[in-house]
């Protein structure tokens, strides 16, 4: 394998070395025919100007070795071993367009549709769950063009998210995408009133907050002004730092005590808490969101008998600053709805997803529409851009749309 259409100084060249000797590596992939295509291009949900291009990029690769194998390689690495790293593999700009190195990576991504309907297929997927998937892939176009000057194509920092539906963990449902686990451990404490039906989430114990009550990065040791939060149960009740559903922040200066005979806790370590993913496309109007969700409880009730008792999500998305900065969007109105709850700071969260990069000067990221000039506000006030938590108890949906956690 000629090695040297890659730039050296980039990763993973020791791993598609290690891959050329293996049997049957330089085979064509079908997701590289016009038949595929045509199956499948349709079902991504996008518009598709470049259709045109695809049948010269499928010659191409028909006719050189080193496309075919590193088209298998990258697809041994995001869809048998999992690997999240491939962002940092090198693209093969010596023999391929700028332009036809993201339609390549965008056909390598489809090739995972037929193996995730036949994982479906096997365990009793409706039908109509099996295209979404697909419509996944058709939202990562328009972030690939964001940072690539229009050029449509597939980023492999996204492309290991498709092995959570080959494994038959993540399914979209309506507006929603939701990944199977048990409930994960950046929760809060959840506790229900068996009386009044009242829900309050507790700072976890170890907590550390910030005088905004918020939570620091993972790595911050503690500063002056900031609180460790304690979570502690004893003589029939428990005690913590409560959160502020509508604000999405804790309230260090609060201490609240909740009587066990009337508060339960609303979650057991071992069920099922699915999280809800939002993938691209607009369209998040609270009629979309409830259907989704209503949705969602039928759907595990009926292929894996499961019932869920709540939903949960850590998101660029769920900022809190966006109910300030956008405060008449579908986004806001979601986010009333919800119980919101910090996580740990991080850099740059949500740049990759509205401009398909998070590197650079944020002083040069562009304001061309509501949300990036909604970046541009809290970059330019010195606003860290965080990411947010939520829950949604199933036994509220009925009251989703009327402020419930409010």
């Amino acid at each position: 394998m000629d090695l040297s259409a890659f730039p050296e100084e980039c990763q993973g060249l020791e791993n598609i070395s290690a891959f050329a000797a293996t049997p049957g590596a330089d085979t064509l992939p079908d997701c590289f025919t016009d038949s595929f295509f045509e199956q499948y291009a349709p079902r991504l949900g996008v518009p598709l100007p470049f259709a045109g291009e695809i049948h010269e990029l499928n010659k191409l690769v028909a006719r050189e070795r080193t496309l075919r194998i590193y088209a298998n390689c990258i697809a041994d690495a995001a869809f048998r071993r999992g690997c999240w790293e491939l962002g940092s593999w090198p693209r093969p700009r010596k023999l391929l367009t700028e332009r036809q190195c993201g339609l390549y990576q965008l056909l390598i991504a489809m090739s995972a549709l037929p193996r995730i309907r036949e994982s479906y297929r096997k365990i009793g997927i409706p039908e109509r769950v099996a295209d979404g998937p697909a419509q996944w892939i058709g939202g990562t176009i328009g972030i690939y063009a964001a940072a690539h000057n229009g050029n449509p194509g597939h980023d492999l920092r996204q492309i290991t998210w498709l092995k959570n539906y080959m494994d038959n963990r993540l399914f979209r449902i309506g507006r929603f995408e939701y990944l199977i686990h048990s409930a994960p451990d950046w929760l809060p404490a959840i506790y229900r009133s068996c009386k009044t039906g009242r829900t309050v989430a507790l700072c976890r114990d170890g907590w550390l907050l910030t005088e905004e009550g918020f939570r620091p990065p993972r790595e911050a040791l503690p500063r002056h002004g900031w609180t460790t939060a304690r979570l502690i149960e004893q003589n029939g009740s428990v005690s913590g730092i409560p959160v502020d559903p509508a604000a999405g922040r804790a309230e260090p200066g609060r201490l609240e005590t909740l009587p066990l005979d009337e508060y339960e806790t609303a979650l057991s370590p071992e069920e099922w808490v699915p999280s809800v993913h939002i993938p691209g496309g607009g369209g998040m109007k609270l009629e979309l969101a409830k259907d989704s969700l209503k949705w969602a409880v039928d759907f595990f009730r009926t292929c894996f008998h499961r019932e869920i008792r709540a939903f949960c999500c850590e998101s660029w998305i769920l900022n809190p600053d966006w109910m300030t900065e956008l405060p008449d969007s579908n986004l806001a109105r979601l986010m009333r709805e919800l119980f919101l709850f910090p996580l740990p700071e991080t850099e740059r969260a949500g740049l990759f997803f509205v401009y398909g990069r998070d590197d650079g000067e944020l002083s040069r990221y562009p304001a061309d529409n509501s949300l990036r000039r909604a970046f541009r506000r809290l970059i330019d006030a010195g606003r860290p851009l965080r990411a947010g938590g939520m829950f949604l108890l199933t036994a509220d949906l009925p009251r989703f749309g009327t402020g419930t956690y409010r």
